[in-house]
């Protein structure tokens, strides 16, 4: 479980870095355009390209809300694997204890499943904060 969840954990890194790196090449092209637009408004205004520019501002910041949207994608992908796997454990914890007999299984070492699910989901939470 714990180099599935380390497979899991690098795969969703390594994609999640490049998403956020192409959200910041994407968002640099909106800022410019929009302070190049501010600053050349009177020019604008004069030969009525108001439109052009600002269809030319919406399409950048279309492809930034693609980059963004794909970002928030992946968060969730890693988020739902992580509570999916928390709960396949939690679950069969529980039917240990209730289907074997205390003297087989104690009390405790499920508890300390739970701690451990408990702790994987804070790791996937920080892991997704750290980009």
């Amino acid at each position: 479980m714990m180099i599935y969840l380390s497979w899991l954990q690098g795969y969703f890194l390594a994609a999640s870095r490049e998403l956020t790196r192409l959200d910041s090449i994407t968002k640099a092209p909106v800022i410019h355009h929009f302070s190049e637009s501010i600053s050349g408004i009177m020019t604008m205004r004069s030969f009525r390209k108001q439109d052009r520019f600002c269809q030319e501002n919406v399409s950048r910041v279309n492809a930034n809300l693609c980059m963004d949207f794909h970002n928030n994608g992946s968060n969730e992908w890693l988020g739902f694997r992580l509570e999916l796997i928390g709960r396949i454990i939690l679950c069969a914890s529980a039917m240990f204890l209730i289907l074997l007999p205390s003297s087989i299984i104690r009390p405790g070492n499920c508890m300390l499943t739970c701690y451990c699910l408990w702790t994987i989901s804070l790791k996937g939470f920080d892991s997704s904060k750290l980009i």
